[in-house]
Order: C-alpha cells, then structure tokens, then sequence
C-alpha cells in the first residue's frame, strides 16, 4: 500500500495518483524549516519583558559559567534545571562579546534558543507524521509546526522560553521511539534515552514521558506485536514471512529485542542525568528525580482554586525554619509529593476535579488548540482504517499525552500543556493531507463522469487536481497567519507583567541603581531589566520585610498596584506620605493598570 494514499481508491480507479518524489519532497521540507525560521525571527525580534521564572534560568546560567554554584544573588537554583540556562548562558556571552553586556544580551540566549529549536521542531514532526501517514501528511504536519500561533506567538509571553527546547527533546524522543518501534533498531532507543536525558534536564517533568514512552514500547510490542519475521536476517534486515510457524518465534524475538533496547535507553538516560543530581543531592541532602514536585504542588493549590492571594502566601510567605521565602527555602527543597498529598488527601481529589475541568477548557481553546484544529486532528486521526503498523505508531502517540495529563495534580496553565500539540500536529498534518486527497479524488471522479467515462477517474494528475490537492494546507496557513496577531494582542492583556516594569527598571537605573545593587520586589523582571541584583519581596508584615530587606542588603524598593491588592498589609506603601521611615520616595510609575512605587532604602 502506498503510503501516501490516505484511503484506497475507488474499484473504477485505473491506478493511483503519482505520488511526490523524494528530491521534491526534499525541497518542501527545506522550505518549511526557513519559513518556521522566518517567522520565529519575526516574532521573536520584537520587544518583550522578561518575566516569570524567566530571570531565573538566565541568572543561574551566569552564575554555573561564572563559578559560582547553583545559586544566583544568594538564592539556591536547584528549581530550575540546568540545561536551558547553560545553552542560553552561552549564547549570552557571545552576545556580551559582541554588544557589550545588557539586560538584552541576556535575554539575547532565550531568543536564539526560542529561534534555532522552534524551527527545527519541524523536522521530529514531519518524521512522525510521514511514518504514520505518509509524506503528504508529513508536510501539512511540518507546515502547522512552523506556523502554529502557539508556538511562534505564545511562548515569548509565557514567562520560561524552555518549551521550545524541551518540546524539540520530546519530538524527537517519540521519532527515534517510533523508528524502534518500526525497525527494532538499538540505536534508535539509544537516541531516545539521550533526547529524554536532555529534556528531563530542561524540565524534571520529563521523567513522565520516560515512563510512558519506554512504557508503552513494551505494553504494544506485547498486546501488539509487529509483522512476523524470520530469525534469520537478509541484507542486515529482517525477513517478513507469511508463514505462521515463525510467528511465536518473530512475537518473542521482538519482546527480547523490546526488553534489551529500553534497557539501553534507561542506561543512557541515567548516565547523563547523573551529574545533576550529584549536584541536587549536595545541594539539599536528599537523592531525588523530581526535586520541584512537592512544593509546586503545595504553592500551585491557591491557583486552581483561583485564589491568587492564597497562591502569593504559599509561594512568597516567609519559612519560619528559615526566613527565607518558601520558594527559595530548604523546606521547599525537601518538600515531598506524597507527603504534601497524604497531608489532605480530600484536598488533592478536590484539585484533580478543578483541574481537569480547566484542562478540557485549556486545551480547546485559542489558547492551544481551537476547534477548527481540534477537528482537523479528529480526522487525522479516525478517518483511515487503522493496520497492525498504524495501530502501533498511534498507540505509541497517544502515549505522550501522558506528559500534559501529568500536571493534574498540579495546575494548569497553556504552557503546561504544550506537550499536547507534539500529537496533535501530526494528526491535523494527517486531516489536512487527507482533505486534499478527498478534494482530488472527488473532483477528477465527477471529471470523469461528466466526460461520459462512466466513472473512471483519469490516470493523470492535471493542475487543477494537484492544486485541490494543496488547497486545505494553504487555507490552513492562512488560518495559522491569521490566528497569530489575534493571539499576540490578547497575550499583551494580563499575565504576570506589565509595561511599567521596564519603565520602572530604566527609573532605577537613572536613580543610580548599579549592577551590585539590589532591587526587593515580587516581580524579577524590575530587576533584570534594571541589570541589578534581586531579592523578593516576603508576602508578609512591613517590619518582616523591612527585617529581610537589611538581611539582604537591599538598596531599593518597587512596590506594584497588583502586588498591593494582594498584600494588604503593604498596601499603605502606595502613598508616599504613608512611607515608613527607613523608606526615601524616588518615583512613581503608571502605564495604567495601576501605580508602581519605587523606592530607596535610606
């Protein structure tokens, strides 16, 4: 069966339509690769603040490349993995040569990084879609992955810029997982487990796709096993046989060679990953491979119960063991999962409900998947018969959709998400290829029989097939194009960051705030915008703060409007003449959400 056909043709078809050669397909996937490049670039080159856990990762990419330790301005890291600030680290100080150092040669690793692996994520889809669907398939897919607003609008707004890199590491996980599945290659499991390593070094949650993906290999090769093959290989490749003494033997020769390839990826995988938790074990005394999990699940609660004020006090409430926030605290290193949930297990069924209610939401929304998508997906999916290889590859797809589920427990946010739309492009890529064949078939059918041929499609492929062929995937970039510049403007409305963030950093800097000063506020990017160090600001009373302000040795203050309303005990500090003493007023900044007040410590 031809893989490109995406359903047989009629009995009165004298034969199938050519299918593209390689060398053009060759081509198209160039061309896909520099469009997904061209417009990352677009996108990515415009000015943003860098908000969130953001600062974060850039922070301790210098501090690692410096020497410093796992830490940044005094504050333990081990939050944050590694991986994505070493790379954008790196960058960063190419850029510093070449600009001189800045707040944007900083950001400048995140930018690269958001450029060089949104483009390339084109190239794991397009190989899993072609392997399920064929190549026609493979294209529409690797055309939705350079386009898809989510990926090139979203991510600059979502406060880590490590899905990209992460979501290239997952891809290209499920690709090498795939061609095991296909082809019993060893090497391709090998490659598997490194790919995982490195995204479990991007982010811990990782660890889920590698159990669901190693997982899920062995669960198909078991209920599912491949076509049978002789123990004897020609050519260095398995024989398939027909005949069904050699079954029982192909079904066991796969399972064994199942068995010994996860082995080889989990001994990958451990190798790799064993330095950083060397460093995690000197860094909070315990061996652990989820280090964030305990307490994201305990400061996430107040967000799914849309209680910001709750989540504020859990994430930036003093610890009392040791009078640093919670986040930063060697409590929350310590923080277990399971113990956080046998604390309230009544709780923790209240949560899951929440959640999954907001993930149905979440996920069929302009936020990750609108409708019209989501129903291009539904026919990649269902509209062709599934054989023993399709069942297979799809079983194995859907198995990574382990990794969004994961965050149940948790909170759900668009980016938590992401990992959602590694299958769900290869099946709109599947839909829309389908639609086209649909489109050429139907109309070289009526063709036929208008022309009084009795119904006998024709054996040729005139232009005005080969255009209905191509039709749903250019009205699917419009869409995708169109899409983009909707979700960039509502992106700008809300979030953790606001305008007057950057104009407050350039406040601090013409007030004479240096690099070797620090800046005390909730929100990181006053700071990193200014080029200053940083400290957060305790949700607590004025005389906590202003006790762990001298700690710190904090020269100034920003207090946002939003960071007021959820702290009421601090909400004084938005009048000046309220000031305690030890507070000299500098300015105040509004962009019209509310006042931002900057002040020195005297």
């Amino acid at each position: 069966m031809v893989a490109d056909n995406l359903t047989m043709p009629d009995a009165n078809t004298s034969r199938r339509l050519a299918p593209q050669s390689p060398d053009r397909t060759r081509w198209l996937l160039l061309g896909l690769v520099l469009l997904a490049a061209l417009v990352r670039v677009y996108w990515g080159v415009r000015p943003r603040i860098v908000w969130g856990d953001e600062p974060f990762y850039l922070w301790l990419g210098q501090s690692l490349l410096n020497g410093q330790g796992y830490q940044f301005f005094g504050i333990s890291g081990v939050h944050f993995s590694p991986l994505y600030p070493l790379l954008a680290g790196v960058i960063a100080r190419l850029a510093t040569a070449l600009a001189g150092a800045s707040p944007q040669a900083l950001a400048s690793g995140s930018v690269v990084l958001y450029i060089i692996c949104g483009t390339l994520l084109v190239l794991p889809i397009y190989g899993i879609a072609r392997r399920i669907a064929g190549r026609r398939a493979g294209l529409c897919a690797g055309l939705a992955t350079a386009l898809y607003p989510v990926l090139t609008v979203s991510i600059p707004f979502w406060g880590t810029m490590t899905e990209p890199i992460y979501l290239l590491l997952i891809a290209t996980a499920w690709w090498t997982l795939l061609v095991a599945q296909q082809e019993r290659r060893l090497w391709a499991y090998a490659v598997a487990g490194a790919a995982l390593a490195l995204a479990y070094l991007t982010r811990n949650e990782a660890i889920v796709y590698l159990v669901a993906g190693l997982g899920a290999v062995l669960l198909i090769e078991a209920v599912a096993p491949g076509p049978s093959v002789a123990p004897k290989e020609r050519d260095g490749k398995p024989e398939p046989v027909a005949d069904p003494v050699f079954r029982p033997i192909a079904r066991t020769a796969g399972i064994k060679r199942a068995l010994i390839g996860v082995a080889l990826a989990l001994g990958v995988f451990s190798v790799l990953i064993s330095p950083y938790l060397i460093v995690l074990h000197a860094q909070t005394g315990k061996w652990q491979l989820l280090e964030e999990a305990g307490s994201t699940y305990v400061s996430s609660q107040g967000l799914a119960r849309n209680d910001l004020a709750a989540f504020d006090r859990a994430t930036w409430g003093l610890d009392p063991a040791s009078g640093e926030v919670y986040l930063f605290s060697p409590t929350s290193e310590g923080q277990g999962l399971v113990s956080a949930i046998a604390a309230n297990p009544r709780g923790f069924l209240r949560l899951l409900r929440l959640n999954l209610a907001d993930l149905l939401a979440t996920t069929f929304s302009s936020q990750l998947l609108p409708l019209v998508l989501a129903g291009l997906a539904v026919l990649g999916l269902f509209t062709r018969p599934w054989a023993t290889r399709r069942l297979r590859a799809e079983l194995l797809l859907i198995a990574a959709l382990a990794g969004p589920l994961s965050f149940l427990p948790f909170f759900i946010q668009p980016r938590y998400l992401a990992g959602v739309l590694i299958p769900a492009l290869v099946w709109i890529g599947g839909g829309t290829a389908w639609l086209g064949e649909w489109l050429a078939r139907s109309w070289a059918q009526i063709r036929a029989e208008t022309r009084g041929g009795g119904g006998a499609a024709e054996s040729s492929d005139p232009p005005a097939g080969q255009f209905l062929r191509a039709l749903p995937a250019l009205l699917l970039a419009v869409l995708l194009l169109w899409q983009a510049p909707r979700l960039w403007s509502q992106l700008q409305i809300g979030g953790g960051f606001r305008p007057a963030h950057r104009a407050a950093a350039d406040a601090l800097v013409a007030a004479g705030a240096g690099p070797d000063a620090l800046v005390l506020s909730r929100f990181p990017a006053i700071a990193f915008h200014a080029g200053t160090w940083w400290a957060p600001t305790p949700a607590a009373s004025w005389p906590e703060v202003a006790a762990y302000a001298r700690r710190k040795g904090a020269r100034f203050l920003a207090l946002d409007a939003k960071e007021a309303a959820l702290r009421p005990e601090l909400a004084f500090l938005l009048d000046p003449t309220r000031a305690p003493a030890e507070l000299a007023y500098l300015t105040t900044v509004d962009d019209g959400a509310g006042p931002l007040i900057l002040y020195r410590f005297r």
